[in-house]
């Protein structure tokens, strides 16, 4: 892979820090390293140069160990941090509860949570990915349990509430083309897998491969493909009355949801659109060319 130059790695630090300033959010050297918006890699020491370059042109600012761009507003991130994990810690021992279920492979959060980014009072999105067949199944017990434990959110954002808003099938876990953007790249790459059974968090990337075309400095080793054990005709009988079922309750409320066999996305509030046209604006803002 071909190294950018300095003047292409200036472009790309801009980049970076312009999309992580709509939500006022600094970031560390390491952060930068690893989540670089270019079209090619670069190398550290280039990468070090160029930001402190920057810093000295007060185009950027160094502060506690997290870099900004000067004039920006940002958050407390220690606070935001600890706040995280705390999150994380109260809530992970339900979640690997939840990956008990037989039919889950992996359960990852995603969003501001894993971005160590939440509100005082977040819910907690994550996502799920279930064996072949089994996305209706396991929402029917997911969904049963959180209510049990009033963990089931009863409006959109309900603090502490998990917001189970994916569930897709091992077989199809790649990114529908036209909604791949920055936006779901960065969602992807920042995402704790919390449960993770047989490699498939690595399966996962490797079939989402396309976010080194906006993060080239993000890299994994991918495994080889594993192999599969077929479906029973009896639990595919109750997948397919668990899918009829589900959309017989959700059929009134159903908006821009995507509700397939192999997907179930809740949708509704899709902030993509709205971040992407913060990044273009905070691009116009500072004056950072694409």
């Amino acid at each position: 892979m071909r190294k950018s130059n300095a003047k292409e790695t200036a472009k790309a630090i801009k980049r970076t820090l312009a999309y992580r300033s709509i939500f006022q959010y600094p970031m560390s050297f390491f952060q930068l390293s690893t989540f670089l918006v270019s079209s090619k890699a670069a190398d550290g020491k280039k990468l070090k140069e160029t930001l402190n370059k920057l810093v000295k042109e007060n185009w950027a600012r160094k502060r506690y160990g997290k870099y900004e761009i000067c004039g920006e507003k940002y958050t407390n991130w220690l606070w935001k941090y600890r706040h995280a994990t705390r999150i994380f810690k109260e809530n992970s021992e339900l979640i690997k509860f939840l990956g008990g279920i037989p039919w889950i492979k992996m359960i990852a959060v995603t969003g501001s949570l894993a971005a160590y980014n939440p509100e005082k009072d977040a819910d907690i999105d994550i996502m799920i990915v279930t064996g072949k067949n089994r996305v209706w199944l396991t929402r029917g017990f997911v969904a049963t349990i959180l209510k049990i434990l009033k963990r089931h959110p009863e409006f959109d954002g309900q603090p502490r509430s998990f917001c189970t808003n994916l569930f897709l099938d091992e077989t199809k876990m790649a990114w529908e083309k036209e909604r791949r953007n920055i936006f779901v790249a960065t969602d992807i790459v920042m995402m704790q897998p919390v449960v993770d059974k047989s490699d498939t968090y690595l399966q996962f990337m490797k079939e989402n491969s396309w976010v080194t075309e906006y993060f080239p400095n993000f890299k994994l080793n991918y495994p080889s493909k594993v192999r599969r054990k077929s479906s029973g005709i009896l639990l595919n009988a109750l997948e397919k009355i668990a899918k009829k079922s589900q959309m017989v309750y959700m059929k009134k409320k159903v908006t821009t949801e995507v509700l397939k066999s192999h997907i179930i996305h809740f949708n509704k509030n899709d902030n993509s659109p709205r971040i992407m046209e913060a990044y273009k604006d905070a691009l116009k803002r500072l004056k950072v060319s694409k």
